[in-house]
């Protein structure tokens, strides 16, 4: 077994083992695991520190189980002490847990490490999960992906944007409207739980289910921009890829340069939400293909030359069927108004339902050492009594339960925002939300204003 470990950490080096991982600061290569959420998961770990990844995924977990199963992929010491990240930067030093476990299986522990207020938490989430999983009869992670009734609404979403296909086709000027709104409710609500494992227990509804996300962005772009960068490490420098988008024209943390154009970035705006998700889609693959990081911040998983071909030629495909295949249908205006207009309604929908979510002067430049408090202090919800939100922002308008536990639908945060706002309380955690939409959007304002102003340090 030892020989077949130091085998395949050789064969990691060279950029073929792709599921070698640090945990709490061990080496494991979980080569041959079949976990639930699938090759997918497992191989955003790879070659990381995947602490932050691996405590997000596994709140309601027993922890003995937990280690039972990690105990039987550690990697011998005297391999383990010759790995490095990929990333020399990959520290995971970002957060502090208060008790590592016990690797040699002697003792297996039986919560994670984590502090009193992240403990709280999860048992009274876990709690309301155990309790919805014996009302409904199902097994404990069943509870926590979509509802009966939440795959109810996703169909009549699916049923609404397919409605809308057939004018689309034809080239109906009523579609240029029609569809892209559908199409982003339908996509938001589908794809963003899909891609944090939360839409199915089975891990190729979810993995499938990322890719309708064609307007937004590709998922192997999404998965290192969004569920490894983002969601592990939110609002940190150098680790949060979504601090520096658009670095030229837009300054969302004092830690990047000021540049003369950020001192109109509150007025700025619109432009940059007209093309974000064309840019996501399109331009930040080719430049994490050229640089092997996205924004400089998470580097590209190891593929083979077979895979990344093929993420290639779907680029390319998708490129072709949104932005060409309007000039072979339809005479010259209505082929650019196809072309330009859909991607357009899509990016602002998907700007304004997430650049409200972190990007408020209270979220901006604050930390914690503690994980789950760092996601509290970081996120921001608004409209939480709002179905209408829900629906239009896909959930995402209950940012802080989203980022507390990533992989729960987003069909269930309005029932755990009363337990995360009530521990919060008790543990005087600053929990940031807004009643309404147009409250966050001028806090999101009133962040761009205040980062644009000119440090006196340069």
């Amino acid at each position: 077994q030892q020989q077949q470990q130091q085998e395949a950490v050789v064969t990691h080096s060279k950029g073929m083992g792709e599921y070698v991982m640090r945990i709490h600061g061990v080496w494991y290569d979980m080569a041959g695991y079949k976990h639930p959420g699938g090759p997918v998961m497992l191989s955003l770990g790879g070659g990381r520190d995947a602490t932050a990844l691996f405590e997000a995924h596994h709140p309601f977990t027993a922890r003995s189980r937990l280690e039972a199963i990690l105990s039987k992929h550690r990697i011998p010491e005297d391999v383990a002490a010759t790995l490095r990240p990929m990333d020399e930067n990959d520290s995971g030093d970002s957060f502090v847990w208060p008790e590592q476990e016990t690797k040699d299986g002697s003792s297996l522990h039986e919560t994670a490490p984590i502090t009193d207020f992240a403990r709280e938490l999860c048992q009274k989430v876990g709690e309301y999960f155990r309790s919805e999983a014996e009302r409904r009869g199902v097994p404990l992670l069943q509870a926590s992906k979509a509802t009966p009734l939440r795959w109810l609404e996703l169909t009549i979403m699916t049923a609404l944007f397919l409605a809308t296909l057939p004018a689309t086709f034809r080239g109906e000027y009523w579609a240029l409207v029609a569809m892209p709104l559908t199409y982003w409710i339908w996509g938001v609500n589908v794809m963003h739980d899909a891609s944090h494992f939360g839409l199915s227990r089975d891990w190729r509804i979810n993995a499938g289910a990322a890719y309708i996300g064609w307007y937004f962005c590709s998922p192997l772009e999404w998965y290192h921009q969004h569920v490894i960068g983002h969601h592990a490490y939110p609002n940190i420098p150098f680790k949060d890829p979504d601090l520096y988008h658009n670095g030229r024209m837009e300054r969302h943390t004092a830690t990047l340069r000021w540049r003369p154009a950020h001192a109109h970035q509150s007025r700025t705006w619109l432009p940059i939400w007209v093309i974000g998700t064309f840019a996501m889609s399109f331009v930040k693959p080719l430049q994490m293909m050229v640089s092997g990081y996205y924004n400089r911040c998470v580097m590209m998983i190891r593929m083979s030359k077979t895979r990344f071909a093929i993420h290639v030629a779907g680029r390319l495909f998708t490129f072709f069927m949104l932005y060409c295949l309007p000039f072979l249908l339809f005479d010259t205006v209505t082929a650019v108004l196809f072309a330009v207009v859909p991607v357009s309604i899509v990016s602002v929908c998907f700007m304004a339902a997430s650049q409200v979510n972190h990007l408020t002067p209270p979220n901006i430049d604050v930390s914690s050492d503690d994980y789950y408090k760092h996601q509290v202090l970081t996120s921001h919800t608004f409209s939480a009594n709002s179905r209408i939100a829900f629906w239009l922002t896909g959930g995402l308008n209950m940012q802080t339960e989203h980022h507390l536990f990533p992989a729960v639908n987003h069909c269930h945060l309005a029932a755990l925002q009363p337990i995360v706002k009530s521990i919060c309380q008790k543990y005087n955690v600053p929990y940031h939300e807004s009643t309404s939409f147009a409250q966050a959007f001028g806090k999101y304002i009133q962040h761009l204003k205040e980062l644009g102003f000119k440090p006196k340090s340069q």
